[in-house]
């Protein structure tokens, strides 16, 4: 007969170390615990402190935005106070530009009055002075670009001649050139013809005009 036994099987040392000491673990959890100590004296001194120090922030923040505002407002008051400076300046410059453009305008025109006064009474002079007592004059036409036409009137051709002659002596004189010469013999009460001619003529006359500007005229 065949004789079968069956061995018991062996537990792991692991799980009989395990059964047969039940308080390794419980004792091994304790002591891995770490003990949690809370001073409240200590830690509410540590956060009035760091609110104090959040505190001197925030006012130093505040205190320096106030200064650049202040800063920023005193130097915008000083630049409008320039601006307006300024202003008043240009406006008073502009004033005065326009008195000064207004008085050389006035002046001008005095000027080119007195040119003109001058112009015309040295050439008036001058023509008086260059006329022959039996020449006289009846109509006048030109202006100061020295270019004339005078209507006059003369006892004899031979005035107009002489009249001519005077005229080319003067060295303000460029041309003289006479035309429409007609006679007019008058008659006495008699019906006879006077001696006395009256003849009427029309002298074109150039001059420089420059001679008569500054100087009298010779």
């Amino acid at each position: 007969m065949f004789n079968f036994s069956i061995k018991p099987k062996k537990k792991s040392k692991t799980v009989v170390s395990s059964s047969q000491n039940p308080k390794v673990l419980e004792v091994n959890l304790i002591k891995s615990e770490m003990p949690v100590d809370f001073e409240v004296g200590k830690n509410i001194g540590t956060l009035l402190f760091a609110l104090v120090i959040a505190a001197l922030f925030v006012a130093e923040v505040y205190l320096g935005l106030n200064w650049w505002s202040d800063y920023e407002n005193v130097r915008m008051l000083a630049a409008e106070t320039k601006f307006n400076q300024v202003s008043k300046e240009i406006k008073a410059l502009k004033t005065e530009s326009d008195q000064i453009l207004a008085f050389k305008q006035r002046a001008d025109l005095a000027n080119t009055l007195l040119e003109n006064h001058i112009y015309w009474t040295n050439f008036f002079n001058w023509l008086e002075k260059n006329t022959l007592s039996s020449v006289s004059y009846l109509g006048f036409q030109g202006d100061k670009s020295g270019v004339y036409s005078l209507d006059a009137s003369a006892k004899t051709f031979r005035d107009i001649s002489w009249q001519t002659r005077a005229m080319l002596e003067s060295p303000a004189v460029i041309s003289v050139h006479v035309n429409k010469g007609e006679s007019e013999r008058p008659t006495d009460s008699g019906g006879a013809e006077a001696e006395v001619e009256n003849i009427k003529f029309n002298l074109d006359l150039v001059v420089d005009p420059n001679i008569f500007k500054n100087s009298a005229a010779n």
